[in-house]
C-alpha cells in the first residue's frame, strides 16, 4: 500500500518535519530519476545516502 503524500515524518536530512512527497522527491534524486535543481530545498547527496539508508521512511510496506 502506498503512503499518502500528506503523511508527515521527522526528517533527519532536513532536520524538520516533512511530507511524504518531499521524502519521495529526495529518493527520486538519489535514484537519478529527478534533478536536484528542481527541489525547493537542496541537500548533499552523500549525506542523503547515509541518512536515508538509516531512516528508511521512504520504504513502503512489502518493499525492502
Amino acid at each position: 500500500m502506498a503512503r499518502n503524500h500528506d503523511d508527515r515524518c521527522w526528517c533527519p536530512l532536513y532536520n524538520r518535519e516533512i511530507y511524504y512527497g518531499e521524502c519521495y522527491e529526495v529518493q527520486e534524486v538519489r535514484g537519478d530519476e529527478m534533478e536536484l535543481k528542481w527541489l525547493r530545498e537542496p541537500f548533499d547527496r552523500a549525506q542523503a545516502d547515509e541518512v536515508c539508508t538509516r531512516c528508511r521512511w521512504y520504504v513502503v510496506s512489502g518493499r525492502q
